[in-house]
């Protein structure tokens, strides 16, 4: 988490991503933790958190992640994940009208250590993220003032590099 450094408030930018990663903390996944923030006109219109769907067990609960117990690595067996992606869930929680021109926030958090896990949207979240019109997304990549990178949302790619 950005804090204030001596009579310097924190950046716009670091707030929404400290923002994103207050939701990280609400994830229900043990294998990393993601939170989302969209912002429009400097209005939060939307939030979410990786986890279960609604009223489904949650990882964290029954202490077992079908991707660990296979030995998956990230971009790998997301059709055997219960969760729903951070991204995904700040998108269903808005309207099509609010996303357009937005721009997403997004930090990443290791369980083990609550240390910052560089993110990136995943192929079926970046084409989710351009049908809704995001303009750009921003995402953590350390934990001092201004670590993050902005990517417009058109530039995002289809597969992990």
């Amino acid at each position: 988490m950005i804090k204030p450094d001596g009579e310097h408030r924190v950046s716009k930018t670091d707030t929404y991503l400290n923002v994103a990663e207050a939701f990280a903390y609400r994830s229900t996944c043990i294998k990393r933790k993601y939170g989302a923030v969209i912002v429009k006109n400097d209005v939060v219109v939307s939030t979410g958190y990786n986890g279960s769907p609604r009223g489904y067990d949650n990882c964290c609960d029954i202490g077992v992640c079908p991707r660990m117990e296979r030995n998956m690595h990230q971009g790998e067996g997301y059709d055997i994940c219960r969760a729903i992606h951070a991204e995904q869930n700040a998108l269903l929680n808005c309207s099509r009208e609010q996303t357009m021109g937005a721009d997403l926030y997004l930090t990443g958090v290791n369980p083990s250590d609550n240390s910052i896990h560089r993110a990136k949207p995943c192929p079926l979240c970046a084409r989710m993220i351009i049908q809704a019109g995001i303009r750009n997304v921003i995402m953590r990549t350390g934990d001092a003032p201004g670590a993050y990178v902005i990517v417009p949302a058109g530039k995002l790619t289809w597969h992990h590099d």
